[in-house]
């Protein structure tokens, strides 16, 4: 009975020290390019971009500093932009990363809850954003 109990305490420690964070610091560098959201989670209703004109985010990140741009494409394998553009530094707070917005109007942060190649998933204010990365479209 006691080595039970003592398993199932293992257990649910590495449980809960692995499931912190499922982003590393090497992950981090998977962030730069494009994203395109894909979906919008709030209060448990999913919310999907309406098709048409696409917007994209570009990250650029260089060590624990960059920056998210607003992207139009366009048909000729480039983008169009305005000159915003939204600096951040990445935080590590209580194992999990943060974009740290602090030198905007009204400061955010936002929560890296998911990274990979073709996926990433923030948190803001209490909405998950799921985005995908963006493919060009070329004719």
């Amino acid at each position: 009975m006691k080595k039970k109990i003592v398993s199932l305490l293992f257990l649910i420690f590495t449980e809960v020290l692995t499931s912190c964070s499922s982003v590393s610091q090497k992950d981090l560098t998977l962030l730069n390019g494009t994203w395109e959201i894909e979906e919008v989670q709030s209060h448990g209703e999913i919310f999907n971009p309406k098709k048409g004109a696409i917007l994209v985010d570009f990250y650029k990140i260089d060590a624990n500093l960059g920056y998210r741009k607003k992207l139009t494409p366009s048909f000729r394998k480039n983008y169009f932009s305005s000159e915003d553009r939204f600096d951040f530094i990445i935080e590590q707070i209580e194992g999990n990363f943060y974009l740290s917005y602090d030198n905007a109007l009204k400061p955010w942060k936002e929560k890296i809850v998911k990274i990979s190649e073709n996926n990433l998933e923030l948190e803001h204010s209490g909405k998950t954003y799921r985005y995908i990365r963006h493919k060009k479209i070329s004719l």
